[in-house]
C-alpha cells in the first residue's frame, strides 16, 4: 500500500480538528501519575508549538480519578493538546508512522515498550532518563534516535520538542511523508527479525544448559 494515514486517524472525540501527518508529537501511554504527563503539558505550553500548528497527541483512556480530571483541565486551557481516548492497534500504527517524535517523560518504567517501538521504527524519541529508557538507548543503534533527558526542567523538554519539530518540518510534504513512512516500516521489519533471531538463540541456549 501507499501507507497513507487511515481516514479515521486522527478524528477525536473532544475536538473537531484532525491531526495532520508530521504535524504532531505523540504521547502513547496510560494516563497515570508516574507517566508524568503534567511535565509534558507544561513543556508543550512553554514551547509555543501550538501557535505553529504543531499539536500534542495524547493516547490512552482517561479515568474518573483526580489525576485524569486535572489532565482534562490542562487540555481545556491548551488547545493544541489532543486526547484520542482508547485507540486500537491499527490507529496506533498510524499514529507512530506519522508522528514527528515520541515523548515519554515517565518517572519510572517497567521496560518502556512505546520507546522500544519508536527506536525500532527509527522515530525520534524524547524520553526520561529512567533506567529502562537508558537500557533501550544502549541497544543496537538506538542511541541515534532515543534522547534521554532529565525530568527536572520542563524547559529542556520544550527545547527538545521545538528542535525535533524544526528538524523534521519538511516531512509534512506528502511525498516526503510517504517516503518516511516507508523508511520506518522497513526498519521496523528489519529489527523485528533481529529480535526474533536473538530470542530463538537465547531460548536454544537455555534449553542446552
Amino acid at each position: 500500500g501507499d501507507l497513507e494515514p487511515s481516514p479515521h486517524l486522527l478524528c477525536n472525540a473532544s475536538r473537531t480538528n484532525k491531526l495532520q501527518p508530521f504535524r504532531y508529537l505523540l504521547f502513547n501511554s496510560s494516563v497515570e501519575a508516574r507517566k508524568n504527563l503534567f511535565l509534558l503539558a507544561e513543556a508543550y505550553a512553554e514551547s509555543n508549538l501550538s501557535s505553529k500548528g504543531i499539536q500534542l497527541c495524547v493516547t490512552g483512556k482517561l479515568k474518573k480519578d483526580d489525576y485524569s480530571k486535572a489532565v482534562r483541565e490542562i487540555v481545556r486551557r491548551e488547545s493544541g493538546i489532543i486526547l484520542t481516548g482508547y485507540v486500537n492497534e491499527n490507529t496506533k500504527l498510524d499514529l507512530y508512522l506519522n508522528a514527528i517524535a515520541l515523548l515519554s517523560p515517565s518517572l519510572v518504567e517497567g521496560f518502556g515498550i512505546p520507546v522500544l517501538d519508536a527506536a525500532c521504527l527509527g522515530m525520534p524519541a524524547l524520553v526520561s532518563d529512567c533506567a529502562s529508557h537508558l537500557e533501550i538507548a544502549a541497544l543496537h543503534d538506538f542511541n541515534e534516535v532515543v534522547m534521554p533527558l532529565s525530568t527536572l526542567k520542563s524547559r529542556d523538554w520544550a527545547d527538545g520538542m521545538s528542535a525535533y519539530s524544526g528538524i523534521n518540518r519538511h516531512l509534512c510534504q506528502p511525498k516526503l511523508a510517504k517516503k518516511e513512512r516507508q523508511r520506518r516500516i522497513a526498519r521496523y521489519t528489519r529489527y523485528q527479525k533481529i529480535f526474533y533471531t536473538d530470542l530463538e538463540n537465547n531460548l536454544s541456549e537455555l534449553l542446552r544448559n
